[in-house]
């Protein structure tokens, strides 16, 4: 990586460049310097990890990869390309090869080392990010009503699968935030971990520390749009709210379920006192509000179900137009990607199954049936990729929407659930079979049929990592 006096000043004023977030600038400096030498090992990688920013993620892997070529032993690079394909693999239906290359370098950016000898922090927690990833496939199978089968040819079940991506998750997690305490992000991360395994005290421990270290970490009452999942990933209130929610599963005695609940309450409450017009938080309180209802009386009571139909359309009155078209927006580039993520085939297979009348309708299905290629103005592919918190947000309100319209029942005032499931499964399979996993509106069998009948109803081409 010898470069001499005049290369190494420009390449570090590149440098500069990149870590002042003027990528383009950046890159600017990176591509002048190697149009005189193009096996430049330090300024391909540079150049690969400022595409990697931009979320340019071919373009970020062939630079990368080239700088690894010239010099294997290149950590940096190695780690680099990790974190590339792990992005990669969150931004995609089809992802199990990005896992499996991202911890092909990370491992390598580790430098042989077991993870209790390594002192390279970040390549650890992002090494057990990506392991969490894996926790997905045992999710899947344990969902799937063929894993009994798969289970007898000799590969682990479900629950096998979860605990094995779990444990190698948290060594990794636990010897970075050994390494550094005040690592915020490997705390929530280690959270995310323990909540997908359904230990969800543990997971509220992480996510309590995570709070005090970095408090206005990305959460949405600080976002001037109503995405919760930015690039941190993170929603503090929301996580807290969904843990305690999640915890009424496990409780105990009645007293210890509606503390949970309480909590869970209180919460997105607070959510709603930073933001008053938090749209989404008044969505999961009304989904928890009800469940509980539900729970408590064995049925809604008249008085609750006129509550809740009133808090939906008071929704829809005022999310219609942003939160439908930017659902369509999001759909018509995953139906014009190179590998269409969605096929008009798919969404005239929900849509001859929704009664007549249901919101979805007129709001989604007949605009994008009849064209699937308005509003692209960008690369389809690069504009998922930039807008993997929309695409997830889309997935959570309509999977939430879905678990409300179960709740109400045949008092549903916004339509069956199955084809708001079907449209969040169809968006994002792998977060929407998270969320059914956890869900307690639906029981385990229950989230068993729906998800084996939405897999085979749209005939999505879906399968766990490996």
């Amino acid at each position: 990586m010898t470069m001499d006096v005049n290369t190494r000043s420009l390449a570090q004023s590149g440098e500069t460049l990149r870590l002042s977030k003027a990528y383009d600038q950046a890159i600017e400096i990176f591509e002048r310097i190697l149009k005189e030498d193009a096996d430049n090992v330090w300024v391909n990688a540079h150049l690969g990890a400022t595409y990697h920013h931009l979320m340019e993620y071919r373009k970020a892997e062939e630079c990368l990869k080239k700088a690894i070529e010239k010099n294997d032993n290149y950590f940096w690079a190695h780690a680099q390309l990790g974190e590339t394909y792990r992005l990669w693999a969150l931004s995609e239906n089809r992802r199990e090869k990005y896992i499996k290359l991202a911890i092909e370098h990370f491992e390598k950016a580790l430098g042989a080392n077991e993870p209790e000898d390594s002192n390279y922090a970040w390549v650890l927690a992002h090494l057990g990010a990506t392991y969490r990833l894996k926790i997905t496939g045992g999710i899947i199978k344990s969902l799937n009503k063929l894993s009994s089968e798969e289970s007898s040819q000799g590969s682990l079940s479900g629950l096998e699968e979860i605990q094995e991506g779990k444990e190698n998750a948290l060594k990794h997690l636990d010897r970075a935030l050994e390494l550094i305490p005040t690592y915020a992000w490997g705390w929530g991360m280690r959270s995310t971990v323990y909540r997908l395994a359904q230990e969800y005290e543990d997971a509220f421990f992480d996510l309590e520390v995570e709070a005090v270290i970095a408090p206005n970490l990305e959460i949405l009452q600080n976002s001037s749009f109503p995405v919760p999942f930015l690039e941190s990933n993170r929603v503090n209130l929301y996580e807290h709210a969904f843990l305690f929610f999640y915890l009424t599963k496990n409780a105990q005695n009645p007293g210890e379920k509606q503390k949970c609940y309480q909590r869970a309450i209180a919460f997105l409450q607070q959510a709603l006192i930073l933001r008053p017009g938090d749209l989404i938080a008044k969505l999961l309180l009304t989904i928890i509000q009800a469940n509980q209802k539900k729970e408590n009386g064995g049925t809604l009571n008249q008085d609750d179900i006129k509550n809740f139909q009133g808090k939906l359309k008071q929704f829809f009155e005022d999310t219609e137009v942003e939160f439908f078209q930017i659902c369509k927006k999001v759909l018509r580039h995953q139906m014009n990607v190179p590998e269409p993520l969605v096929t008009i085939e798919q969404l005239r297979a929900i849509d001859s199954d929704v009664e007549e009348g249901h919101i979805l309708k007129k709001l989604i299905f007949e605009d994008l049936i009849g064209d699937n290629r308005s509003g692209l103005r960008e690369d389809p592919q690069l504009w998922l990729w930039k807008n993997l918190a929309v695409a997830e947000m889309c997935t959570f309100v309509l999977f939430f929407l879905g678990e409300i319209s179960d709740l109400l029942g045949n008092d549903s005032n916004i339509g069956t659930k199955m084809p708001y499931l079907e449209l969040a499964f169809l968006i994002k399979p792998f977060f929407f079979t998270e969320r059914l996993y956890q869900s307690p509106v639906f029981p385990h069998s229950e989230r068993k049929r729906i998800f084996n009948k939405l897999k085979q109803g749209i005939g999505l081409n879906f399968y766990a990592p490996s």
